[in-house]
């Protein structure tokens, strides 16, 4: 007989079986935590009990983040159609998913809002609403759900580090430290807790602060996917930042070059990091080669924007012009058929300023990314990871000896975060 249990969150889930319920908030806490075997955890609880809708559902999740989409879709079918027997929470969760991997965003972000006002406490739903904003730049709305949501989650396990990534992204950084630090008190595996004391610490610039607590911090969240690369890549973030680019060249290499991955997020990482490299100088171009092979199998996964930008940095970076303007090619084509319209308006324009980097015509590096700056957030992506498209444009303008605007946009810069090669830039 199919038995009411709940989760670690106090949420019905409708299983006859105590190891399939196991399985399936080992799950979660897993995609929560980012943890690799996420996955592996739904899979055995559908084993389990091969009619536990919400496992099937976190399958799909898990699924379409490794992109695996064709298999997301079926998993996503399997949880709808095992959930007629579940509780109206349990079903409005499979819709929820489903449509997410479905490729359907708008609908998804709906069907979680509608879910969480009625079901406050499913933080796998609220983590999924989260990031279909996270990679729309909508983070006002990331902090005003967060904030609203939080009495729901007092004392609850990977929820601080939500709202603590929220608040840095609105600039309050302390306010950020102190929620990112209780959530890591709470549970030291709380990786996005880690990474939101990581983005917090930079914005303030105490890049030594940051240095000495991000290892043993990263060190604790044991079992992580790819996200400890990106751990790993905020180090040397803190290193680069602090004008100490030879060790941040060396995480590089020991991150992202001995196995160059696939990966969105590693490769979002791995080509970042070698373009900054190269704005302050250091000589990269021959380790650009494997991620520009990478890049040219991707051209038929530019879905998000953001990834989008980033193949063209890898493109343009490592020299391979032919693809770079196919590639442009393409993003030309689409823009008509975009709805939001920020292939055309946004990211064309930014993919062709990155051209003109590349190709030594800062002109033009200025002329298309200047009218574009205030909309780059549009693309997602962290403050922290758009630096790079701001910090291009910067640069451009004092290679092209355009002083007024770079002293402008200089001092615009080292406002928000006194990094010590721009402060030099100023003082010469």
């Amino acid at each position: 007989m199919t038995a009411m249990h709940t989760d670690a969150w106090g949420l019905p889930v409708t299983t006859s079986s105590t190891n399939a319920l196991e399985h399936y908030v080992s799950g979660a806490r897993g995609l929560l935590g980012w943890e690799a075997c996420a996955l592996d955890e739904f899979s055995a609880a559908t084993r389990e009990d091969p009619a536990l809708a919400l496992a099937h559902a976190g399958t799909a999740a898990c699924l379409f983040l490794e992109e695996r989409f064709a298999e997301a879709r079926s998993a996503a079918e399997t949880a709808r159609a095992t959930a007629g027997a579940a509780s109206a929470r349990e079903r409005s969760h499979v819709e929820a998913i489903a449509l997410l991997v479905s490729g359907k965003p708008p609908d998804a972000e709906r069907a979680m809002k509608e879910h969480l006002a009625a079901f406050p406490r499913d933080l796998t739903v609220l983590q999924r609403l989260y990031f279909i904003w996270f990679w729309q730049g909508r983070f006002p709305e990331m902090l005003d759900f967060t904030t609203a949501i939080a009495p729901h989650y007092e004392g609850a396990r990977f929820f601080g580090g939500l709202h603590a990534f929220a608040l840095e992204q609105a600039n309050r950084c302390d306010d950020a430290v102190r929620m990112a630090d209780a959530a890591i008190t709470r549970d030291p595996r709380d990786a996005w807790g880690v990474h939101a004391l990581a983005h917090a610490l930079y914005e303030q610039a105490v890049f030594d602060t940051g240095i000495t607590r991000l290892p043993p911090a990263t060190h604790r969240c044991t079992g992580l996917n790819w996200f400890h690369n990106h751990l790993v890549w905020h180090l040397a973030l803190m290193h680069f930042a602090k004008g100490e680019f030879e060790r941040a060249s060396a995480i590089g290499r020991g991150a992202f070059e001995r196995a160059p991955s696939s990966i969105a997020g590693d490769l979002h990482d791995s080509i970042s990091l070698l373009w900054r490299l190269a704005l302050v100088g250091e000589d990269v171009r021959e380790r650009w080669q494997p991620f520009v092979e990478i890049a040219r199998q991707r051209l038929d996964r530019q879905g998000l924007l953001f990834h989008a930008a980033h193949l063209a940095m890898a493109l343009a970076g490592g020299g391979d012009w032919a693809t770079a303007e196919r590639q442009l090619g393409m993003l030309h084509e689409r823009a008509p058929k975009d709805r939001t319209g920020l292939v055309g308006d946004v990211l064309v324009p930014l993919v062709e300023g990155l051209h003109g980097f590349a190709g030594g015509d800062w002109r033009r590096a200025i002329e298309r990314i200047e009218p574009v700056r205030g909309r780059i957030v549009e693309l997602g992506g962290s403050r922290a990871q758009r630096d790079v498209f701001h910090d291009t444009f910067l640069e451009a303008c004092f290679r092209a000896g355009d002083m007024d605007r770079a002293q402008r946009y200089l001092t615009e810069r080292i406002a928000r975060r006194p990094d010590p090669f721009w402060v030099t830039r100023a003082a010469a």
